[in-house]
């Protein structure tokens, strides 16, 4: 049996975002492994327990806020919209007059691609062979089993 990894951060709603926001920031094309997936999510979740409370309390009060402005582009909460409707939201996020949603929109996209760009089985579909010092440990055991899948994220 493989191991499992409960995520701390990501779970309800906010999990249901991430994976929202994570299929529109990078989205799926058949050809890579898809990005709004538990796999991602695991390594942001570890990654959120590294970040400082304040900033990850404010990155998981962004969540709360996406999901009810998609009213505002397609009419519906932010994960019931099809997506032409996400992506004018995450558009506008991205250059909002509002500086707290344009941060957090940025922050939320980088947590996004280093979730993705860290698991292995993105690195062989985009023809990455890896670390140029692949002997160098990862710091935490946790981190390297989730970016190689050798373990089950569960919310």
């Amino acid at each position: 049996m493989a191991e499992v990894y409960r995520c701390k951060y990501l779970t309800g709603l906010r999990l249901k975002v991430f994976l929202a926001v994570a299929n529109r920031i990078i989205p799926p094309d058949g050809s890579v492994p898809e990005a709004g997936s538990m796999a991602t999510a695991g390594i942001v979740d570890w990654a959120m327990e590294r970040m400082d409370p304040a900033l990850r309390r404010q990155l998981l009060l962004l969540f709360l806020v996406v999901e009810p402005l998609g009213i505002l582009f397609g009419g519906k909460p932010f994960t019931w919209n099809r997506d032409a409707a996400k992506d004018r939201q995450l558009r506008w996020m991205e250059s909002s007059p509002f500086r707290l949603l344009r941060l957090g929109f940025f922050g939320l996209k980088a947590y996004v691609c280093m979730g993705y760009y860290t698991r292995e089985d993105v690195w062989k579909s985009i023809g990455y062979e890896g670390p140029l010092h692949p002997e160098v440990p990862f710091p935490d055991a946790v981190i390297r089993a989730l970016s190689q899948g050798r373990m089950e994220v569960v919310s």
